[in-house]
């Protein structure tokens, strides 16, 4: 008889991804994160240098937008404005993994925008880090900084897939 060990995820700040989009979904309104709120002092550590930064959600600035775009691949990653060539490094080696990928980005199924419920989206995203001997997993709205209309944080060779640009995210809270 085969044994199965139970992994413990624990949620980043006491945040529950269910809770948070079940609510959202009872009031109609997209989420907005209070504990990463859409301001400069969420990116920068010493004053902005990239410019005048604008928080846009992916329908903002593309018609369909999706997680993935015929799949993840470590070949459709670019670095973002904020220094990050380390970040792009590490979701290379996490996009040629499938079994690592699917760990980090859980659920990815019920997290893709569905053209066919819209009332189903609320604009939360949930992700899971190996952190300190632990799974942590981190909330986060869809709320992403750009600059001149293009994304800050890594993205894709597809303008409407966005997988990258919510892990860096995720990662950054």
């Amino acid at each position: 008889m085969g044994c199965r060990m139970f992994t413990y995820v624990k949620a980043f700040d006491g945040q529950q991804y269910s809770t948070l989009k079940r609510q959202c979904l009872q009031s109609g309104l997209l989420f907005e994160d209070p504990r990463f709120p859409a301001t400069d002092d969420s990116l920068f550590y010493q004053g902005n240098r990239i410019g005048r930064v604008v928080w846009k959600r992916p329908r903002e600035l593309c018609e369909d937008p999706h997680l993935f775009v015929d799949g993840i691949s470590a070949h459709d990653l670019h670095q973002g404005q904020l220094g990050n060539c380390w970040f792009v490094a590490a979701c290379s080696s996490l996009a040629s993994r499938e079994s690592l990928w699917q760990k980090v980005i859980p659920d990815w199924k019920e997290q893709e925008w569905d053209t066919e419920r819209p009332e189903s989206y609320a604009g939360i995203f949930h992700f899971r880090f190996w952190r300190f001997g632990e799974w942590v997993d981190v909330v986060i709205d869809d709320r992403l900084p750009t600059v001149d209309n293009q994304l800050v944080y890594c993205h894709s060779d597809d303008s409407n897939e966005f997988w990258s640009a919510m892990v860096e995210k995720a990662y950054a809270k």
